[in-house]
Order: structure tokens, then C-alpha cells, then sequence
């Protein structure tokens, strides 16, 4: 009992006194690492980020769709030495990276599990739909350091341990994750992931999206790819979003799109000139 309120009020006081660098707004690029409470160790996050990946691959399986169709192997090959540039230079370079596509040309969309399983559905290269030219490594960079991001910033387990602390998911703060797989684990995917179509994508709050946005500039950055590649993605994702429904499924409906992102990242492009002596 006497663990269980240390524990509680550990929580309750990493939401009521942010530190310094989350109290005040990030002056530059590389200003974003800070300290969170969480419940989940990253063991845990890899065994999260399996599940789903297991889950969206037999999903695939049982509607007749390809993975990692030989179509696309290639192309599978590039992403994967593209990701391992980023990873080089994430703040997680050993996590279990690990590239998957997914042949849905309705879908223009990508996610980075906890743990660092990617899964990319092939409609986000679409020249009408998509978002991105599958030929460009930097437009890709840009989108993967973005998810990516989302896994090293652990904004899932941060997002679990908030519902946690605020009894949302009670009984499975004493859980294992193995355990919490059983019975309760409906629970997290309603409070976390969009499961629309047997599609399954975090769901994440502005504040992290916007710190997915920095800390991908970051990566990209470091491990040096075109950082301009980034904002013409979210400006092309701004035009393009307003042309698009609400399916849950694409690129525009699952990250915010505001044209306010890309002007937001052309903030930090002096800070990425000052990181790699070049000139943009």
C-alpha cells in the first residue's frame, strides 16, 4: 500500500511541476529532452509494439492483402538503411527497429510502434493521395524520423501512464504487460490506438505530435538528410488535407495538418544550419 502511494503521488507531481525545459517553450531544435514518470519499462514497450505489429500483419493475412510485398522489396531495403541512419542518431540507437509495408493503396499512412516496429502502407507514395515520393530520401526521412520520434519520446506508455495514474486502466498498473495482453488489453487499444478497418495507429495529443515534429527535424538533421524535405511535407500536407474526407486511414487524419507545422519547423532551420555548417 505503502508503495502504491509513493507511486501515485510520483505521478501526480510529474503533472502539477513540469521541469524547467517543459515549463518554457524550446528556444532551439536540439531543446526537447525532458524527464517523465513512467509505469512501463522499455521491455515493455517492445512487447506492446509486437502485439500490434503481429495484430495489423494478421489482419493483412486474413483479408488477402501483401506484406512486404516483393513489389516493394527494394524499395523496403532503401527505407530500412534509411531508418538505420536515424536510429544512429535517435536517443533510442539500439531499440529492435524493424521496416514492414503493407499493400493498401487506400491507405497514405505510416506509424512507429513502442519499441520501434514501422509499419508503411503503400498509399502513402500514391502521386494523387499520398504524401511523400518514394524516390526521395529525404521526404521519407522526414516522415520516418517523425514516427520514430513518437517510439523515442515513448509517447504511448507516457499516454498509459497518464490514464493509469487517473484510474482510467486501475488494476493494470500491477500488471505485466504479458498479462495485460489477456483480458484488459481492449482497454488500452480503445484509450490509444485507432483500430478503424483493422488499421492500427496511435493516436497522439497535439503536444506530442508537436514534439514528434522537433525531434524529427532533429533526426533528420543529424543524420543528414534535407531538413527543407520536412516542411515541404507539411506544407503539402496542409493543401492536400483539405481535399481529403475523414477516413481515419490517411496521413492528414491522423496528424494534425495545420499549415502552422510547417512554419513551426522553418523556425528551427537556422538551428539546423547551426548543427550541420550548411546552408539550406
Amino acid at each position: 500500500m505503502k508503495k502504491t502511494l509513493i507511486i501515485i503521488i510520483a505521478i501526480f507531481l510529474s503533472f502539477v511541476h513540469p521541469t524547467l525545459s517543459e515549463a518554457k517553450k524550446s528556444k532551439h531544435l536540439w531543446d526537447y529532452k525532458t524527464k517523465h514518470f513512467n509505469l512501463y519499462s522499455k521491455k515493455d514497450e517492445i512487447k506492446i509494439g509486437e502485439h500490434y505489429l503481429n495484430a495489423q500483419i494478421k489482419a493483412f493475412k486474413k483479408k488477402g492483402l501483401a506484406v512486404n510485398p516483393k513489389s516493394y522489396e527494394k524499395t523496403r531495403k532503401r527505407i530500412q538503411k534509411i531508418v538505420r541512419r536515424l536510429a544512429r542518431v535517435s536517443d533510442m540507437p539500439t531499440l529492435p527497429y524493424e521496416v514492414v509495408i503493407f499493400d493498401k493503396k487506400d491507405v497514405a499512412n505510416a506509424f512507429c510502434l513502442p519499441g520501434g516496429k514501422i509499419g508503411i502502407f503503400t498509399g502513402i507514395f500514391d502521386k494523387e493521395k499520398g504524401l511523400i515520393d518514394k524516390g526521395n530520401d529525404s521526404e521519407v526521412a522526414a516522415v520516418l524520423a517523425h514516427e520514430i520520434a513518437h517510439a523515442t519520446m515513448r509517447h504511448v506508455t507516457r499516454r498509459l501512464t497518464t490514464y493509469q495514474s487517473f484510474g482510467v486502466l486501475g488494476s493494470i498498473v500491477s500488471m505485466g504487460v504479458g498479462s495485460a495482453a489477456g483480458t484488459n488489453w481492449g482497454n488500452i487499444t480503445n484509450q490509444i490506438f485507432t483500430t478503424s478497418g483493422q488499421l492500427y495507429f496511435p493516436s497522439y495529443s497535439r503536444k506530442y505530435e508537436k514534439e514528434a515534429d522537433q525531434v524529427g527535424f532533429y533526426y533528420m538533421t543529424k543524420a543528414g538528410f534535407n531538413p527543407k524535405a520536412a516542411i515541404a511535407v507539411w506544407q503539402r500536407a496542409a493543401v492536400k488535407a483539405k481535399k481529403k474526407g475523414k477516413t481515419k486511414t490517411n496521413f492528414f487524419d491522423t496528424h494534425p495538418h495545420s499549415g502552422k507545422r510547417a512554419n513551426t519547423l522553418y523556425g528551427y532551420l537556422e538551428d539546423a544550419e547551426k548543427l550541420t555548417g550548411k546552408k539550406y
